[in-house]
């Protein structure tokens, strides 16, 4: 209808919690619904599979900047002596914010 595309059908992309969801209409002609997840690791995936040429289409330089490289596979912790504990009134030590981020996220 006007916005172009491959002409595939092209799913909904919703969203629940933290969790991402592609939803197809119309899979098939008997008009039914196929749901997955799209997990960081298939997101990676499918990304990789993009070519140099879609790059450029996306408008980026597959030189310099790629699909799957905007997905995160690896966290670099500091160690410990980047984040030292924290000195609390009188002698009590407690970690620093960073180390109890790096706790929420591991």
């Amino acid at each position: 209808q006007g916005h172009g595309g491959c002409g595939r059908y092209q799913p909904r992309i919703r969203r629940s919690g933290l969790e991402l969801y592609a939803e197809w209409k119309h899979v098939n002609e008997d008009s039914q619904e196929k749901k997955i997840l799209l997990s960081p690791e298939r997101v990676h995936e499918i990304f990789k599979r993009i070519s140099d040429e879609e790059c450029f289409v996306l408008g980026m330089d597959p030189k310099f900047a790629r699909p799957e490289w905007m997905v995160c596979t690896v966290l670099p912790v500091p160690p410990l002596s980047v984040r030292p504990a924290v000195v609390m009134q009188g002698s009590a030590r407690n970690q620093d914010d960073l180390t109890h981020k790096l706790a929420d996220i591991v």
